[in-house]
């Protein structure tokens, strides 16, 4: 018996898994493509041929499971492609189907499993069909034996081998990235322990000033009292001085005028005596007068000397000690020490903004203007790639201390290369020694140092280039002396011109 079965059925049989295979291995991935398109199977976006062929598989069994009309245009399209392998199945002997059923290296050649499923799903035959579509069911889900299906596995093997390698190549960014996190969270931890031990620096600086700020309010009380009393005692002391120089004046005075009244009526021959006498007397008065007008002068400006230093004691004591005094006091007629710290790495870049190089005579004649030069320091930064001996030697002969850095380079590449925190600790230190700090920099990373400085006392100037220089950095300062074309060397930068080691400056 060999009859078709109705198309209702032949779903029954096949079911979804079976269906399945047999569209996988009847049509090739245009045909499949086609049919989808023809059932309504279309995905928005994308073209249905570029979709993966299991989501394509299992869309369409799914829709043909639904809808009757799906089911009847992949049937069509099944016994049209499958015409000629009907033809010659239903040409064959019961016992010639059995031994083709029987041979699984047969049905697990490329295409035939799929085929025959179709074949014996769509016919009754004489065989038993249930025993033979299970077989045929089991068997749907084994790999292919053949060199083709070999082929088919080695493929999909190598498809699983760039799948892994693609998410190997992922996991080893995202490690990479972690890594690079870790790196910057252990130099914020670094930079952290700098910060609190800077803190703690302050906190030991800010007792140690108000120790002292006390010690002098308690000096300047007692002193108070005392100059109070010496100046009372002084006082009276001009005052004693004053009245017996008063006394001996009108004593001459009243001997002045007895000698007058007495001279007519003297002798003649006295005459020229009393007359030498008289101009004795009038030369004595002239020098005891000049005399007195000076050592008054003398005593009324020690008085008032005194009476100034008294009134000063006197608010020092009753008012409260001030914020801030300068750690470096003055003397009145001597030159301002002055000290200058120069960002090498950030004023080369400007100075390459020029096209020119900058001329550190020039720098220092502007940092000093007349005053003591106490500390020039130069902060440089390092690479093995290039030799800055020379340059470095150029700064000593002119006087300026270098400092010197290596340039790090991380993992990812990226370098790291820069003076910041060293400069702001080396400002701070040598502050109290100076009246006048000056910043060679535009970097907006030292605004807060800046800050920190003035309220220590001594001023704080910075020269920097204007288009490289932070605007925060100029409103911290007392004085901004911009760097221009006067401050530059104007002539071309050799290839060979040692360069600070570091990819980009930052004025923050």
């Amino acid at each position: 018996m060999h009859t078709p079965v109705p198309e209702e059925r032949i779903f029954e049989r096949l079911g979804t898994g079976g269906l399945t295979r047999v569209l996988d291995d009847v049509l090739d991935q245009a045909r499949l493509a086609r049919l989808a398109t023809a059932c309504g199977v279309t995905y928005r976006g994308i073209r249905t041929r570029s979709q993966k062929r299991e989501r394509i598989l299992a869309d369409l069994v799914d829709k043909a499971g639904r809808e009757t009309d799906a089911w009847k245009s992949v049937l069509r399209t099944l016994k049209k492609e499958t015409a000629a392998a009907a033809r010659a199945w239903s040409r064959l002997t019961p016992e010639e189907r059995e031994r083709r059923l029987a041979d699984e290296r047969l049905l697990l050649s490329p295409g035939e499993l799929g085929l025959h499923l179709f074949l014996l799903a769509g016919w009754e035959n004489d065989l038993d069909e249930d025993a033979a579509l299970r077989r045929l069911v089991a068997l749907k889900d084994r790999p292919n034996a053949t060199p083709g299906g070999t082929a088919a596995s080695a493929a999909t093997i190598e498809k699983e081998v760039v799948r892994l390698r693609k998410r190997d190549t992922e996991i080893r960014k995202k490690l990479e990235h972690l890594e690079n996190q870790l790196a910057k969270t252990r130099e914020t931890e670094k930079r952290l322990k700098t910060d609190l031990i800077g803190r703690k620096g302050e906190l030991a600086e800010s007792r140690m000033l108000a120790e002292r700020l006390q010690r002098e309010l308690d000096k300047a009380r007692r002193s108070a009292g005392t100059q109070a009393r010496d100046g009372s005692g002084a006082g009276s002391a001009l005052s004693a001085t004053l009245a017996k120089l008063a006394s001996q004046q009108r004593e001459l005075t009243h001997a002045l005028r007895k000698i007058a009244d007495s001279a007519p009526n003297a002798a003649r021959d006295e005459a020229p005596a009393i007359a030498i006498t008289l101009g004795e007397i009038r030369d004595a008065i002239a020098a005891i007068r000049k005399r007195s007008d000076t050592d008054l002068t003398a005593l009324r400006e020690r008085l008032d000397g005194l009476r100034d230093e008294i009134r000063a004691a006197r608010s020092a004591a009753g008012k409260a000690p001030p914020k801030a005094i300068p750690a470096t006091a003055r003397r009145r007629g001597t030159p301002e020490r002055v000290g200058a710290f120069i960002d090498v790495q950030n004023v080369y870049y400007g100075a390459r903004q020029l096209k020119g190089k900058l001329d550190f005579d020039a720098l220092l004649a502007a940092v000093v203007r007349g005053r003591r030069l106490i500390q020039a320091t130069a902060y440089v930064v390092e690479s093995k790639e290039i030799d800055q001996s020379g340059f470095i030697a150029r700064l000593e002969q002119r006087g300026i201390s270098v400092r010197r850095k290596n340039l790090k380079i991380r993992a990812d590449g990226s370098m790291k290369g820069d003076w910041d925190m060293e400069m702001a600790l080396d400002i701070l230190d040598a502050a109290p020694r100076l009246n006048v700090v000056v910043l060679v920099s535009g970097d907006g990373d030292f605004t807060s140092v800046v800050e920190r400085v003035k309220r220590m006392g001594p001023r704080v100037e910075v020269i920097g280039f204007p288009r490289n220089t932070a605007k925060s950095l100029v409103g911290a300062a007392d004085l901004f002396q911009p760097l221009d074309r006067k401050f530059m060397i104007r002539t071309p930068i050799p290839e060979t011109e040692p360069q600070p080691a570091a990819a980009h400056p930052t004025t923050g």
